[in-house]
C-alpha cells in the first residue's frame, strides 16, 4: 500500500465506520493504487460491483464529491488520524499544523441522522434558518412542532445547505438520553481529534472546554429528540434528574460569545429559551404546508381537488407523518379515491399515529390535561374566561396561565385573537385524540359507578361538565360537531346491550343521581348534573 499507514490500524478506523470487510478488502487494493479493472479481477466480480463498493466506503466516511479526488480524500483522513494516533508531526509545522489541516477539511458526523434524499418544499423555512445560522450567527436556534411535523427531516437538509459554512458540522439524537457529562464528554473527543482527549471531570469545566472550541472554530451542533431530556408529567420545558446539565449547557451557549450555532430539535420548548430569545436566540415552528400535503400524495399517484385537500389540512394540520399514512390508506381501502376517505370517516387515526398522540399527551401534567379535556368538551376555540368559569377546580389565573403557556410550549395549542379576546385551540388531531380518550375514561367511570352503585371513584365526571355550548370547529368544512355525551352514549350502548340491557344499569344511575341531591357541589362537583344528562342521552 502506497500510504505508511498499518492494515490493522486502517482496519480499526474502517470498522468503526461501519465498512464490511468486502468493502475493506476493495479499499484495501484501491489504496495501494490498483485500478478499478485489476481489482474487478482479482476478486471477481464486475467493475460496477467495485465501485459501488468504494461508493459505500466514501459516503461512510462522509466524502462527497465525483471522480479521483474521493480516493485521496480517503487517504488524507486515513493518515491524519493515523499521526494524531501516534502523537507525531510528519505534517510539516507541527500538531499546529495538524489542527489547520484538520479544518481546511471539514470535520462531518451525521451519528443516526436520517436520509433525507426524499425532502418535500419547506423552502420559506430553510431560507429562514440559513438567514438566521448563517448571516445572523444565532448561537442557539430552537426547531418546534409535534411529533411526525417534518422537524428532524428538515434539520438534516439545513445542515446539508449549510455544512460548507461550517469547519464542523455534527448531528445527534437524545432519544436515548445521554447524561450530560457522556455528552460533553464525547462532543470534546470529537474536537479535539485524539483517541483519549484531556477531558476535564466537572460539568463546568467540560462547558468550557466547549465553548473553548466553539470560539476557535465554526460549528453547526444539532441535537435532535430534546424532549428526551425533559421531565415528563410536569409543566413543559423541565429536565429530567441527572439532565439538568443541558439546562446549564443551553444557558451558557446563549449567553457567551462564540462564533457557532447550537440547533435544538424538539416537541418541547426548554423553558430557558423563552427566557434568552433575542437576537442570537430565537425559535421557529414549521408551518401546514399545501405544498408538502400535495406532492405526498402525488407521491402516491393521488391527485386531490383543491377543496379536498383544504379538509384533509384543516384535520390533520401539519402532521406529515399522518398525511403519508392517509396517502397509503386512500390507495389501500379507497381505490385512489380521496373522497371516498372524507366521507367515511371525520378524522383517520391510524395505531402509530395514536401511538404518538399518546406519548404526548402522556408527558402532560395532569393539570394540562385536564385543559385539554375542556377543549375537547367544547370542540371548539375557548377563552380564558370560559375556562375559568367552567373549571370545577377553581385554580389561580396564575396556575391557569402557566398551563396554557406549558401547552403553548409543548406544540400542542394555538393561541389566537378573536374578537377583541384570547382564545385557544388544540391542534386538529389531537382533539380526536384527547376526545376519544375522554368518551374512554367517562364511560370507564360509567360502569364503575353502576359497578359500585357510588362515586367514590369519580374524577372527570366531577370536575369536568360534559354540555357546555357546541361550536363548529373553525376550517373543519363539512364536519359536524360530536357532543361528548352523544359519544359516551355510543359506547354505553353497545356495551350495555351485550350485558343486561338498559333497564337495571340506569336504575342504578338513576338511584346515585338521587343520593347526590343533598350533596355539596364541593364534594359531587358536576357529578349529579353529568349523570342526569347521561342517563336523558340513553333514553332518547
Amino acid at each position: 500500500m502506497t500510504t505508511p499507514i498499518p492494515q490493522n490500524f486502517v482496519q480499526t478506523i474502517a470498522k468503526q465506520r461501519g465498512v464490511t470487510d468486502a468493502e475493506l478488502e476493495t479499499v484495501f487494493m484501491a489504496l495501494d493504487g490498483q485500478s478499478t479493472a485489476t481489482i474487478a479481477t482479482k476478486l471477481g466480480i464486475s467493475d460496477i460491483a467495485v465501485r459501488k463498493r468504494l461508493g459505500e466506503v466514501y459516503k461512510k466516511f462522509q466524502i462527497g464529491g465525483n471522480g479521483p479526488g474521493k480516493l485521496s480524500e480517503l487517504r488524507h483522513q486515513l493518515l491524519f488520524s493515523y499521526h494524531i494516533d501516534q502523537g507525531t508531526s510528519d505534517f510539516s509545522g507541527g500538531k499546529g499544523s495538524l489542527l489547520k489541516m484538520a479544518i481546511g477539511h471539514r470535520q462531518e458526523d451525521w451519528g443516526q441522522a436520517p436520509d433525507v434524499s426524499v425532502f418535500y418544499g419547506r423552502t420559506e423555512e430553510l431560507t429562514t434558518l440559513k438567514q438566521w445560522i448563517v448571516s445572523d450567527n444565532c448561537r442557539v436556534v430552537a426547531l418546534l412542532g409535534l411529533a411526525g411535523s417534518g422537524k428532524t427531516t428538515l434539520s438534516v437538509q439545513l445542515a446539508k445547505q449549510v455544512q460548507n459554512e461550517f469547519d464542523f458540522v455534527i448531528w445527534r439524537s437524545l432519544r436515548s438520553t445521554p447524561t450530560p457529562s457522556d455528552f460533553l464528554g464525547s462532543l470534546i473527543q470529537l474536537f479535539s481529534h485524539q483517541q483519549k482527549p484531556d477531558v476535564p471531570i466537572d460539568l463546568n469545566s467540560k462547558i468550557s472546554r466547549l465553548v473553548e472550541y466553539l470560539r476557535k472554530h465554526r460549528c453547526l451542533v444539532i441535537l435532535d429528540h430534546f424532549e428526551a431530556v425533559l421531565r415528563p408529567e410536569e409543566l413543559a420545558g423541565h429536565y429530567r434528574e441527572g439532565c439538568e446539565g443541558y439546562r446549564d449547557l443551553i444557558v451558557r451557549l446563549c449567553e457567551v460569545n462564540h462564533n457557532s450555532c447550537l440547533l435544538l430539535v424538539s416537541s418541547e420548548e426548554p423553558t430557558e429559551l423563552a427566557l434568552l430569545a433575542g437576537e442570537k436566540v430565537r425559535s421557529l415552528k414549521p408551518a401546514i404546508s399545501e405544498e408538502i400535503a400535495r406532492e405526498i400524495f402525488q407521491e402516491k399517484g393521488l391527485s386531490p381537488q383543491d377543496q379536498e385537500l383544504e379538509i384533509l389540512l384543516s384535520r390533520y394540520g401539519g402532521n406529515l407523518l399522518a398525511l403519508k399514512i392517509v396517502a397509503t390508506t386512500i390507495n389501500e381501502f379507497f381505490e385512489g379515491n380521496v373522497l371516498k376517505l372524507l366521507e367515511a370517516t371525520a378524522l383517520f387515526i391510524e395505531e402509530h399515529i395514536s401511538n404518538l398522540l399518546a406519548q404526548q399527551f402522556d408527558r402532560m401534567s395532569s393539570s394540562e390535561q385536564d385543559i385539554a379535556y375542556w377543549i375537547a368538551i367544547a370542540q371548539s376555540q375557548i377563552s380564558l374566561a370560559t375556562l375559568r368559569e367552567q373549571m370545577f377546580a377553581n385554580s389561580s389565573l396564575s396556575d391557569l396561565l402557566k398551563n396554557l403557556d406549558s401547552l403553548g410550549r409543548r406544540s400542542l395549542i394555538d393561541k389566537i385573537s378573536e374578537g377583541g379576546e384570547t382564545v385557544f385551540l388544540l391542534q386538529p388531531l389531537i382533539v380526536q385524540y384527547v376526545t376519544d380518550r375522554l368518551v374512554d375514561q367517562i364511560r370507564a367511570e360509567v360502569l364503575e359507578t353502576v359497578k359500585t352503585q357510588g362515586i367514590e371513584r369519580m374524577r372527570l365526571l366531577k370536575t369536568h361538565k360534559l354540555s357546555i355550548n357546541i361550536a363548529k370547529r373553525k376550517g373543519n368544512k363539512g364536519e359536524p360537531s360530536r357532543s361528548i355525551l352523544a359519544l359516551v352514549k355510543n359506547r354505553l350502548q353497545v356495551l350495555f346491550v351485550k350485558t343486561t340491557g338498559f333497564e337495571e344499569p340506569l336504575n342504578i344511575l338513576n338511584k346515585v343521581a338521587s343520593d347526590l341531591d343533598d350533596k355539596s357541589i364541593l364534594e359531587v362537583g358536576y357529578a349529579r348534573e353529568n349523570l342526569a344528562q347521561i342517563i336523558s342521552e340513553i333514553q332518547c
